[in-house]
């Protein structure tokens, strides 16, 4: 992957590597879904969902880490790349989804964001966080919209640290 010099990526790549497997085995893809990929970077998640969906939308807002995705995910005819907030481009979406993964900064999922995604009415999500108290904070949102979270399981990505990332599965 093309990550410039400002742009973030997983370092650990054992656990990157367990970080995706886990997203893609709770997303059960069939191939024939369409998925929301927010908070894009440059297109980790987006490309492996890719290959197991019939469509990925993936919406980044730094322009360096989208002109990196567009570099790293050219050879997929099947991604949509929208560069962008999450909080200005789901309010727009018009296209019907049936998944999203979402792994925003610390600070989480603006309010009005989680709002629009909530009403965008998705089967799954699964949200990444690396920030536990904003993942309780947004958890505790989407359950008031509807959805039942279903499991949360933590993954070292700094090991002999405090941080931890974890995966949460929400279902409608």
């Amino acid at each position: 992957f093309r990550v410039t010099a400002g742009g973030f990526f997983q370092v650990n790549l054992p656990q990157a590597e367990a970080l995706i497997d886990h997203v893609l085995h709770t997303l059960a893809l069939d191939g024939h879904e369409t998925v929301l990929d927010l908070y894009a970077g440059v297109g980790l998640f987006t490309a492996f969902l890719a290959e197991r969906a019939s469509l990925v939308t993936a919406v980044e807002s730094y322009p360096p880490a989208v002109t990196d995705a567009d570099v790293n995910l050219a050879d997929l005819d099947n991604v949509d790349l929208i560069e962008g907030t999450v909080e200005d481009v789901l309010p727009e979406l018009v296209e019907r989804y049936d998944a999203a993964v979402l792994d925003p900064p610390r600070t989480g999922i603006e309010r009005h964001a989680l709002d629009a995604l909530a009403a965008l009415g998705l089967r799954t999500l699964v949200y990444v966080s690396c920030e536990p108290s904003t993942l309780a904070r947004d958890a505790k949102r989407l359950v008031e919209k509807g959805y039942h979270l279903v499991e949360v399981t933590p993954v070292d990505m700094f090991p002999q640290t405090y941080h931890i990332e974890c995966v949460a599965h929400f279902e409608r």
